[in-house]
């Protein structure tokens, strides 16, 4: 009998990467990356508004303001806001030109048709920049991570829908005891079911790798050599 830190060097001593190989991005959970991911454009991609609110140039908030134009997600400005004006937008759509800043729609009132007026003395720009997360060409995810499901959003993100990935890890899997019979088998006496093997096959599965039920070695060298080398063809 060894130690298991005799055991545990033994199998890294021993172990080797299968290759790589692109999958889809979805069926990447468990896999290790062998490559890093960038970017491949700046995120924001645009100036943004961070809130639902009213873009507008900073140095009128204390004046009532013009509503020129409602600028929805997904659509681009088509004014330019010019002074005493603003335009309705909502959270994640461009900053039309002109404006500097983003009041929150919790803070004005309507004065009138189209017409607004802002409650407060001070504004925060309210503005995600370009670029201001994500640079183009930034390593996002470093070659070797450990695909978890947070990751899946990134690879989503850079537009990595086919990552390359190291090839799963094969593990044979043996048995070994005269004592030992399959589980659909009934022990008859001095037998018990052979149960260790597929613990083992569930827990090699969860941490993504393969398993390969080989069979049960019997307590002698040449069936146990037997095993192996099936194990190995």
């Amino acid at each position: 009998m060894i130690s298991f830190e005799e055991a545990l060097k033994t199998v890294r001593d021993t172990s080797y990467i299968q290759g790589t190989e692109r999958i889809p991005f979805e069926r990447s959970l468990d896999r290790v990356l062998a490559e890093d991911i960038r970017s491949d454009m700046m995120m924001p991609p645009f100036d943004k508004s961070a809130v639902d609110g009213y873009a507008c140039r900073k140095v009128d908030i204390a004046e009532e303001l013009e509503v020129i134009e409602i600028i929805p997600a997904g659509k681009q400005p088509t004014k330019v806001v010019g002074k005493n004006q603003c335009a309705k937008i909502m959270t994640g759509a461009p900053l039309p030109e002109g404006a500097d800043a983003v009041i929150m729609v919790e803070d004005v009132e309507e004065t009138g048709l189209d017409r607004i007026r802002f409650l407060k003395e001070n504004v925060k720009n309210n503005i995600c920049f370009l670029g201001e997360d994500i640079q183009e060409g930034q390593v996002l995810l470093p070659k070797g991570t450990l695909i978890k499901p947070q990751h899946i959003a990134v690879l989503a993100t850079a537009g990595a829908v086919n990552p390359l990935v190291h090839k799963k890890v094969r593990i044979a899997v043996i048995s070994t005891g005269d004592e030992l019979v399959e589980p659909d088998t009934k022990p008859g006496n001095s037998k018990i079911r052979n149960s260790n093997a597929f613990q083992l096959k569930a827990q090699i599965e969860k941490m993504g790798a393969l398993p390969d039920y080989v069979g049960i070695a019997f307590d002698s060298e040449e069936s146990t050599r037997k095993m192996i080398t099936r194990a190995f063809d």
